[in-house]
This record gives C-alpha cells, structure tokens and sequence, in this order.
C-alpha cells in the first residue's frame, strides 16, 4: 500500500484516528458478532431483543466485546498508517487519539497492543461515538479545525467537515473519490480492493473439482450416457458448488483466529481483511437461499434433501466438529460421500455398496493426509499445536498409520469389486479393471510420501489438480485399461 499527498505543518494539534476500517482492514463489532454467534449463537437472539426494548447499540457492542475473545496481536492493521503514525510520533508530534466508534474494551486492548496512542475515546453505553456525536466529541475537546482526522467511510465526513486536516483510508473507487469535491483529502492510504479475483479466493472456486464426484456413479452405472442425464448431473453440480463455496465463506467467517495464526491462511480475505465480514455473510446468505431454491425448482427432492444434509453437515464441522480430533477428519470423509450419494440420487441411480466402500477409505486417507500435512509443516515451523484444532506434532506416527492404512484398505475394495459377481456380469472382460490397482498404491504411496517430506500443500485435492503426475496416472489407467480391452477382443 502507498500513501499520497503530505501534511506540511504538524505543529501541536492532535491526530485522531479512527479504528474500523481505517487503522484496521475490519470492523470490530462484526468481529465480536461471528465470534460470539459460534460460541454463544442464543446471543444473537438476546441481542436484538436487547435493541427492540430501547437497549443502545453502544449497550449491543459493550456486551460483545466483553464475551468476544479476539486476538489483538493478528488482527489486520494497516501497517502503512501504523508506520505513519510512528513518524509523527518520532517528529514530535504528541497527541495521537484513538477515537473510534467501537466499544472501550476493543480500544483500550488495540492501544494496549500498539502503544502508540496518547489517548484513547470510544463507544461507552449509552453513547455510540460515530458520525455527529464524534464530531461533536472532538471539537468540545479541541475547537472547531482543532485537530486533524483519519478516517475511511461515509459517515466520517461529519468529522472531517469540522476538522483542520481530512486524512482518509481508500480504495480506488472508494469514499475519497466519492467525497474529493467536498473535502481536498491531505493524505490518501490505500485499502485492499475487493475485486473479483478476491471473491474468487474466498469462494474458492478451485475446489469446485471435488463436485465432479457427482459425476462418477453417472460414469460408472453400465446406463449409455444422455445429454439429458448429463445435464442434469452438470446443473447439480453448479448447485453443490455455489452451496459449497457459501459454507467456505461461512468456516472462514468462523476461522479468523485460527487463520491468522497460519502461515499461508493469514491471507484468506477474511482474515486478511480484504473483504468485510458484514459482505461476506450477506454473499454466503444469498448464495444458499439461491442455490437451494434452484434445487427445489428443478431437481428431483430427495437431491434437495441431500444438499440440506451437506450444508449442515458443513456448518456442524465449521462450528464445533473441526476442534474434535478423529470426529473432523470422519466428517471430510463423510462431506466428499455425500458427493458421491448426490450423483446417485440425482438421476434415482442404484445404491452402489463399492462405491461407497471406496469413497469413505479414500477420502478418509485424504482427510487423514490433510491433517498430517498441517502437523508436519507445523512440526518444520517448531511449532506443537494446531490453532483451532485438536491435533499436536505427537499425533503424526498414529495419523500416518491410519491414513496410509485406510488409502491402501481402497484399493483392496477396488480388487474385491473387481471379483465380485456385480461387474463379472455387466463387463465382457473385468480383468483390465485391474490395472487401477497398482497406479492406486503407487498414488496413494506418493502422496503420502510427499506429505510426510513436508512438500504437500495442505490440501490433497488441490496438490492433485495440479500434480502432473497425478494427471499422467489417470491417463495411464484409462488408456492402458482400454488397451487390455482390445487385446482381449483380440484374443
């Protein structure tokens, strides 16, 4: 981030700063709201009854913050304004403020964390200090054009229309553009632009390739392929994407802590405070009503039924299941069969034992080698435990075994489908099924060898998309299975 422009005459006249947005990249009372909605969610209903029987909203925001634990040290400050702000320390200048419309907890813990402040104002009950009333504040403390002020919305203008210097945190398209007739802005900071490519890492669109297990019992149920049956899966799977990408809105939401303490998760958009909270649970809303209404509208119910099983599925796992060591990693495994069990009943398909015998030892192993890659980095990092998770370093001998034990228990159940009496009567010749096998174990193996070298990035299924090996596996079972089909027509 750069900053503009320049303030020639520092002299003795206090800088105030706001807090939301402006010294930190999120609004504090929407982080108090997803922390106290996961650990106390009954809140919720509390608080708006507090607000329909005359309770302030300064009074809302003094309750939150004393039940929100919020890790002050991580939060996404605006170290371009921080390092200004020293300078102006450094230079002489004495009289930094907080004045911030959150609550005096949330401001006296930030100025406890940066010390750099002189003084701190705040939201007390029943005072909401935002707007008018903290234009008003400022100006009985220090006159009209007393003081100078850095804020980074709206309703800021109340303050700077009455202060000696107008400093503002922006985006391109943001409220110094919208105000720069009003107000000749004496310095200008950039804030992080949540632009397209952003939401596309929020909703993390990549991971959409785990919906084309939708697909598989189409491709594996000895029915000749339609375009109808086809469209059908197709429009199934953009339904489980949107669904799918609104509970990843919803965990990161949940997840801000634990993200921030990660080495690569601190610069998700909602821990990064690239996108604001309060916009992230308005798109993860939309996007399930909408994805749940096309279900209803045009797919077969008990598709619909199945979807509802996933998203609560997800939201159990993003609120209490993912800090239960075992319980988190049998829920992946369950959430990519539920997949699989969606494919199936879209298209009212037979109930397929080895498939689902597959699917659950599969992903299990993938679930297990997700964990074990998190411990493993951690392990490298000198760390012990994982933040928000039930795991320590100590867990790895036992999460290996146990992932390597279940990959490999797939591949027996892939040889056992393979002798069964169900394929025996539906394929001429079954033994070219069985060159699946060994490029399973070599996979399996391989991944699990990556992941114990600490080389996997953290999540199996993307390492898969972009494996080249991984691509040049599938291609070699399929081909080399085709090619056994032929010799034996041959023969």
């Amino acid at each position: 981030m750069t900053v503009h422009n320049s303030v020639d005459n520092v002299g003795s006249v206090p800088l105030c700063v706001d807090l939301d947005g402006t010294l930190v990249h999120t609004d504090m009372f929407w982080e108090c709201f997803v922390r106290v909605l996961r650990h106390k969610p009954f809140m919720i209903f509390v608080g708006a009854f507090w607000l329909m029987t005359g309770k302030s909203i300064a009074h809302l925001k003094a309750r939150f913050a004393e039940m929100a634990q919020i890790d002050y040290e991580r939060l996404p400050y605006n170290h371009t304004l921080i390092s200004y702000l020293q300078e102006q320390h450094d230079s002489g200048r004495e009289e930094i403020i907080l004045c911030t419309g959150s609550d005096r907890i949330i401001a006296e813990s930030v100025h406890a964390q940066l010390g750099i402040f002189s003084e701190v104002l705040a939201s007390e009950p029943p005072v909401n200090l935002t707007g008018t009333r903290k234009a008003d504040k400022l100006v009985a403390l220090y006159g009209e054009k007393g003081f100078d002020y850095v804020g980074n919305e709206e309703k800021d203008k109340f303050v700077w229309q009455r202060a000696r210097h107008a400093l503002v945190v922006s985006t391109r398209n943001g409220v110094a553009s919208s105000l720069a007739d009003r107000f000749d802005f004496a310095k200008t900071f950039d804030a992080p632009i949540a632009g397209l490519k952003t939401w596309i890492k929020a909703c993390r669109l990549h991971q959409w390739v785990k919906n084309l297990l939708l697909f598989v019992p189409l491709a594996l149920s000895y029915v000749e392929l339609s375009p109808s049956s086809v469209l059908v899966v197709f429009l199934a799977f953009i339904i489980f994407g949107v669904v799918a990408s609104a509970t990843y809105l919803v965990n990161d939401l949940f997840d801000l802590d634990s993200d921030r303490a990660h080495r690569t998760k601190c610069q998700r958009p909602f821990a990064a405070g690239s996108i604001s909270i309060a916009r992230g649970a308005i798109a993860a809303t939309l996007m399930i009503l909408s994805g749940f209404l096309v279900s209803l509208l045009l797919l077969p119910a008990v598709f619909t039924l199945v979807l509802f099983a996933y998203l609560i599925c997800t939201l159990m796992y993003s609120f209490f299941v993912k800090a239960t060591s075992m319980l988190d990693v049998c829920m992946l495994a369950g959430l990519y069969t539920l997949r699989v069990i969606a494919g199936m009943v879209v298209l009212d398909l037979e109930w397929s034992f080895w498939l689902l015998a597959f699917s659950i030892f599969i992903f299990m192993s993938l679930a297990l080698a997700k964990r074990a890659s998190e411990l493993t980095n951690l392990k490298l990092a000198g760390g012990s435990w994982i933040k928000g998770r039930g795991y320590s370093t100590n867990d790895l001998p036992i999460i290996n075994s146990m992932g390597i034990s279940s990959g490999f228990l797939s591949v027996l159940v892939i040889a056992l489908y393979i002798n069964s009496d169900r394929v025996e009567t539906r394929l001429a010749h079954p033994e070219m099924l069985w060159v699946f096998c060994p490029i399973l174990l070599y996979w399996i193996g391989r991944v699990w060898l990556i992941t114990g070298r600490g080389l996997m990035n953290e999540d199996p299924i993307v390492f898969a998309i972009k494996d080249k090996v991984s691509w040049l596996l599938l291609a070699a079972g399929f081909f080399s299975a085709m090619g056994i089909a032929v010799l034996m027509e041959m023969l």
